[in-house]
């Protein structure tokens, strides 16, 4: 095979490697969209759907204690609250707002140092994350103090 033609093939683009950016892109949308599909019409289980409201009264709760209170987001409150603002049942003013004072709590965490926001932020995200929990008709648990 010559240089020249060498240079063309190497120059050319596989059909595979434009498509392995899209393929994976439409992946990670898949994984990310796995937990409630506005087309699917379901709902997420309540429990599921209330540890939202009782991760977040976890997370309160530990306070001051900044990587007690993250770990409780994180693992207990995080991914129910993406299910709950995805809920296909809910309005999209409620699960926006969810996803803004959600967002805040991350940005607090964020922070090099304890964000003094952090309880104020956590108590709106309860807020308007219990208060989602009642517009799906849903139970709102307690928070034990």
């Amino acid at each position: 095979m010559s240089l020249r033609t060498r240079a063309s093939l190497a120059n050319r683009r596989s059909p595979v490697s434009w498509l392995s950016p899209a393929v994976s892109f439409a992946l990670l949308l898949s994984a990310c969209s796995s937990v409630a599909s506005p087309s699917s019409g379901s709902s997420l289980p309540t429990a599921r759907l209330s540890a939202s409201s009782s991760g977040l009264c976890q997370a309160i709760l530990a306070l001051p204690d900044m990587a007690v209170t993250e770990r409780a987001f994180i693992n207990v409150a995080h991914e129910s609250l993406h299910a709950l603002a995805a809920d296909p049942r809910l309005d999209r003013s409620a699960a926006a707002l969810v996803l803004e004072t959600m967002a805040r709590v991350e940005s607090d965490f964020r922070a090099s140092t304890a964000s003094p926001t952090l309880a104020v932020d956590l108590a709106a995200l309860r807020t308007s994350t219990d208060a989602a929990l009642q517009a799906l008709g849903e139970e709102v648990p307690g928070c034990a103090a």
